[in-house]
């Protein structure tokens, strides 16, 4: 049992390792400029020990991004159980903030010029959803459907830089402040969109 135990602890070690040598690759290079023979000798170990882990470069930037969306989709599941109201997209932002500044260099370097635009989209089209729904909520009657959604897919753009700005800066405010600067901008945004539906 504890030779079991002591071989997991080996394996989360080795993929830790394998994992910052990846960010640190990206922060110079895209995916495929990337080989596993500079990956390898990066963090000093032995190409077949990579395999053991991953089929190739692309199998280790799938996974990773997936174990990030799959967080990000658990904190939504979480705050979307009941019927919807603003504070549930306010927990959900706040955890959202809290999974990001948990992997800020990584976080960085995937929505960075070396990302995955496909990484960024699959973020974008999950918060989007929540946030037309909050922004229904805040919004009053008389703003039009379309406006909405301009409306969201302005304000994912300026969320989507917010949060690299964010990142670039080591994440200095707080999930919470972070998630009360987004609903605020949100809130505020309706303002004016109402002025021009009742014209």
């Amino acid at each position: 049992m504890e030779e079991k135990r002591t071989q997991e602890r080996r394996y989360r070690r080795t993929e830790k390792m394998i994992l910052s040598g990846l960010t640190e690759l990206l922060k110079e290079k895209k995916i495929k400029d990337i080989t596993v023979r500079e990956l390898a000798d990066l963090v000093d170990i032995n190409r077949s020990t990579f395999y053991i882990h991953y089929k190739d470069v692309y199998d280790l930037l799938e996974k990773t991004e997936q174990r990030l969306l799959d967080q990000l989709r658990t904190a939504a599941e979480k705050e979307w159980k009941d019927e919807f109201n603003p504070n549930h997209f306010f927990s959900f932002l706040e955890q959202s903030f809290t999974i990001l500044s948990e992997n800020a260099q990584l976080c960085a370097v995937l929505l960075g010029p070396n990302g995955d635009i496909g990484f960024l989209r699959t973020i974008e089209e999950l918060v989007r959803e929540k946030g037309l729904q909050t922004m229904r909520s805040l919004a009053p009657k008389s703003i039009h459907e379309s406006d909405l959604q301009y409306a969201i897919t302005y304000s994912l753009s300026g969320c989507i830089g917010l949060v690299g700005h964010w990142l670039k800066d080591n994440c200095r405010e707080t999930p919470v402040h972070m998630a009360e600067l987004c609903m605020l901008l949100l809130q505020n945004g309706l303002s004016p969109i109402n002025a021009v539906s009742e014209q």
